[in-house]
């Protein structure tokens, strides 16, 4: 029965440090991108984004959105959220970024 409980142990570890990492990555990654980078710039930082918004103008917008549990005590769901705007010849022109950006991963 030991082993058991070692073993969830072990799991449960390696969940909350895959956690913090991902949410420091996304937080870091996001500090990264600046007004006048270009799409390739921003998706070798970013990636793929979550969903492309085109505006009829020629722009369009880029938004990453990633969503963390951080327990009941600690608020529940925290959404992590950006939106790049780009020029019609793909460059950025503006970052917006949510508080939950700047928080640590745990």
């Amino acid at each position: 029965m030991e082993i058991v409980y070692i073993i969830l142990l072990v799991v449960l570890v390696v969940w909350v440090v895959d956690t913090v990492q991902s949410g420091n990555k996304f937080r870091d990654s996001s500090r990264m991108i600046t007004v006048g980078m270009t799409v390739d710039e921003v998706t070798s930082i970013m990636g793929a984004p979550s969903f492309q918004k085109n505006h009829e103008n020629g722009s369009f917008e880029f938004v990453y959105e990633k969503s963390e549990w951080k327990g009941y005590f600690r608020g529940g769901t925290a959404v992590r959220r950006m939106e790049i705007v780009f020029s019609s010849e793909g460059i950025v022109i503006s970052v917006g970024r949510n508080a939950n950006c700047d928080k640590s991963g745990w």
